[in-house]
């Protein structure tokens, strides 16, 4: 069985806390400015070139947000191909960002030799304060 229970965030979205693994953001607005941040940079990567920018840490908390709000599960794997960065670089921001409080990883109850990776809920909340400055401006 699923409770839902609405907690007001500071920050403006409503934060819907389920019974499992991660509250959802539930505020569609942002999912959708997260969802274009998110094509944009694959856009930009293809007509400049992918060599120019790199910014695997971004590409890991956008596609996380979104991921929270369709309610999926992104493996450690996934997350690396999300950031399209190498393997290893994708891997070493992922530590980075799980040593700064934004994401955790956690063992796939069926399966122990795999993880899976969602924001923390500081980090969603971040992530709604940062991505609810754009609608506001």
């Amino acid at each position: 069985m699923n409770y839902a229970l609405s907690i007001p965030s500071p920050l403006g979205p409503t934060i819907s806390a389920k019974r499992g693994p991660s509250p959802v953001i539930s505020n569609p607005a942002l999912v959708e400015i997260a969802k274009r941040l998110y094509d944009m940079r694959k856009v930009r990567d293809q007509l400049l070139g992918d060599t120019l920018f790199s910014e695997p840490a971004w590409d890991i908390l956008l596609d996380l947000f979104i991921s929270d709000h369709e309610a999926r599960q992104l493996s450690v794997s996934a997350v690396c191909i999300g950031a399209r960065a190498p393997s290893a670089t994708a891997l070493r921001y992922l530590t980075m960002l799980q040593d700064a409080g934004l994401v955790e990883r956690t063992r796939d109850e069926r399966d122990g030799r795999r993880s899976h990776v969602q924001l923390t809920i500081l980090g969603r909340r971040r992530m709604a304060g940062l991505l609810g400055r754009m609608i506001d401006e």
